[in-house]
């Protein structure tokens, strides 16, 4: 193993010149290239006769002259030049050879090679082959042995190689230019004439799975075109019109043949299944020459293809690429999935036209970020707890007052736990400080006067002592009450260090921080930064935003503003459906991520809820609208149910800025009876 060590410190440059620009000469230095102390060394060549000759060729970075001290006791080398090598005779033994580099500003830096003559034959040799696991072509060789001085490595990859020299304690790298089987020989050599060496076979492959870019020269994309059949039939070429949603390199290109059956499409096998152990839907960035037409995206299992799940959604623009979303929610996580299947316009005959498609990757709808609501069902809240604490998303066990919701996080605090005691939660994306620097928490508290501490943590920076991330922000607030639910407000501007520019990606919340656990439990939920928790539209909560009307002349349903059961509510009798719009004060809902709506009936069975966006335009039936339908099969009737949808299952509503239209409707149509209450979107 190499030693380093730095001997000697900076010089001032304008002292070792002794020149300025007054003389004629221009003083910048920065030329210069710093001595890295960490790269000073040599690479040893050791001759196989029992001489004890050996060959020394220094290295290092920023180095224009080198001295080698042979650690012997004899006269150090002359000055010698990168890439030339000096030779000297050893007697059997071991030694530190130090090697002294300079730079052209004096600066020295020093490295430590041991070194090991022998003139025995190497014994005991050890060869370590491992794949880089950052590059599949790419091998990691290392190698020791009694009485080496140096190893040659052989890759196999060419009969004429010739052999890569390796340092005992060293690592040596070979990146292969093809997948296939190869021999890896290493022979260990010390100053004898004999020598010893192992061979050991590494197999390069190069799996194909999910994410599929495009963009390896290497990878085998050979996607199989059915109704007709032709092999290989999607040929990876250069992007051609890229934009900001697609700016790759490279894309596959797909041509529904003229009069090719409807069902015609494209498969390729996957060297490994999709995992949807943590993500649940596939995108795929598409380019199609219309908008409106169906893409059906089919996963199967290879073995047996009446395992499978399929996925139709439509394209919206014409002649650009878009990213569309595939919901495989319906997977069985027992199964294995490594068939993809895709069907352009799907039930219609092809007729020559051209698709390209790229960036298939799984996703989360719904990432773990602020706001958090711990409504999902699609997430998977993993709170890691410490010093005796721990975390759950479970029932809200007091739905009363401030907080209603149906789930929060329980945080026990155990008997006899650290004063520090707490739990963390990684964040998929990091906080967003847009909308202020204050965060606000509604708890639960079974005492007043608890200090809660909450600190966000920046993972990717070095730790502390302790081993956790060095860069933080944190904030104590205590509770007031017990029993019920409050808000508390952090403000992080008050902590010294805080910084919004920084990614803030890991959230600890402690529970009466300071005082050892006494087995209490503590609740919390509905954690965002800002004020704005809420877009009301009728609720007895909020301000209300102004809503155009309640009922559009081409509703089908009547319409009274009542008192029900004590409640301000909506009521829509002998209902098939009915428009609400806001039109004129359109709601931009792009940060909410829930719409909450309060529903009664004695008679309906189903009851549906439409959310439209006019796009981007802001305008109807401008090319660009986009709407999604949610349905509730078997309602519970003759009681008030709380509906809170997560806008991730409106997935069509993929523009949520202009939100002008709310349609509802219910079956048995024309017929239905239904009372609305606390209608409102929120974090």
């Amino acid at each position: 193993m190499k030693k380093f060590k730095f001997i000697l410190g900076l010089f001032s440059f304008l002292a070792i010149l002794g020149c300025s620009m007054e003389d004629g000469i221009d003083d910048d230095t920065s030329f210069l290239e710093t001595v890295n102390s960490g790269n000073i060394g040599a690479t040893f060549a050791i001759t196989n006769d029992n001489t004890g000759l050996v060959t020394i060729t220094p290295t290092g970075e920023g180095v224009t002259r080198f001295i080698v001290d042979f650690g012997d006791g004899s006269s150090v080398s002359d000055e010698i030049r990168p890439g030339e090598a000096v030779q000297h005779i050893f007697a059997e033994g071991n030694y530190d050879v130090v090697i002294t580099g300079k730079n052209l500003a004096g600066e020295t830096a020093q490295g430590i090679q041991p070194l090991t003559v022998s003139f025995r034959t190497p014994e005991n040799l050890e060869v370590n082959v491992q794949r880089d696991p950052q590059d599949n072509y790419t091998v990691n060789v290392s190698a020791s042995a009694d009485y080496a001085a140096l190893f040659h490595v052989y890759f196999g990859e060419s009969a004429d190689e010739e052999p890569t020299s390796l340092m005992p304690g060293d690592i040596v790298s070979h990146t292969y230019g093809n997948i296939g089987t190869y021999n890896v020989r290493v022979v260990a050599l010390s100053g004898g004439e004999a020598s010893i060496e192992t061979t050991q076979q590494v197999t390069i492959t190069d799996p194909l799975f999910l994410p599929i870019d495009f963009e390896s020269a290497k990878l085998d994309y050979s996607f199989y075109n059915f109704g007709p059949d032709q092999p290989n039939g999607v040929p990876v070429i250069d992007n051609p019109d890229p934009n900001d949603v697609n700016l790759s390199s490279k894309v596959a290109q797909y041509t529904k043949p003229a009069n090719s059956e409807t069902w015609a499409g494209t498969v390729i096998g996957l060297d490994e299944p999709i995992d949807f152990s943590t993500k649940r839907y596939i995108q795929i960035d598409v380019w199609s020459p219309a908008a409106g037409i169906p893409v059906l995206l089919k996963i199967e299992n290879a073995a047996n293809t009446d395992i499978n799940v399929e996925t139709s959604v439509n394209t919206t623009v014409s002649e650009e690429w878009e990213t569309l979303t595939f919901d495989m929610t319906a997977v069985d996580p027992s199964q294995v999935y490594d068939n993809l299947v895709l069907f352009f316009n799907f039930g219609t005959p092809g007729t020559g036209e051209t698709y390209y498609f790229d960036n298939i990757r799984t996703t989360k709808l719904e990432k773990i970020q602020l706001p958090l609501t711990f409504e999902s069902e699609n997430i998977t809240y993993t709170w890691n707890g410490f010093g005796g604490a721990t975390g759950a998303v479970v029932a809200n066990p007091n739905k009363s007052g401030l907080n209603t919701s149906n789930a929060v996080t329980k945080l026990d605090k155990s008997n006899g736990a650290q004063t520090w005691a707490g739990i963390s939660l990684g964040l998929d994306e990091p906080v967003d400080f847009g909308a202020g620097n204050t965060v606000k928490m509604k708890v639960w508290s079974p005492k007043e006067g608890a200090s809660i501490l909450f600190k966000l943590e920046d993972t990717s920076s070095p730790p502390d002592n302790n081993g956790n991330p060095s860069v933080v922000a944190e904030v104590f607030v205590n509770t007031t009450t017990s029993g019920e639910w409050e808000e508390l407000s952090f403000d992080l501007s008050t902590f010294g260090a805080f910084d919004p520019s920084i990614d803030y990606d890991n959230l600890v919340i402690f529970y009466d921080f300071g005082n050892a656990g006494e087995g209490s439990t503590f609740y919390f939920d509905d954690i965002r930064v800002g004020d704005t928790a809420y877009i009301s539209l009728f609720s007895d909560f909020a301000t209300d935003v102004t809503v155009d009307t309640w009922r559009t002349d081409w509703s089908a349903a009547d319409y009274e503003e009542v008192t029900f059961e004590g409640r301000s509510s909506k009521h829509y009798s002998n209902l098939n459906f009915v428009g609400i719009e806001t039109v004129a004060n359109q709601l931009d809902i792009r940060n909410m991520t829930h719409f909450h709506i309060d529903v009664y009936t004695d008679n309906a069975t189903t009851f549906r809820v439409k959310l439209v966006d006019f796009g981007p335009d802001g305008g109807f039936d401008g090319g660009d609208d986009t709407e999604h339908e949610v349905v509730f099969e078997n309602l519970s009737q003759n009681e008030w149910v709380s509906l809170d949808i997560p806008l991730s299952e409106f997935a069509n509503l993929t523009t949520r800025e202009h939100i002008s239209q709310l349609i509802f409707s219910a079956a048995p149509a024309g017929s239905a009876n239904v009372y609305v209450s606390n209608i409102y979107f929120h974090n």
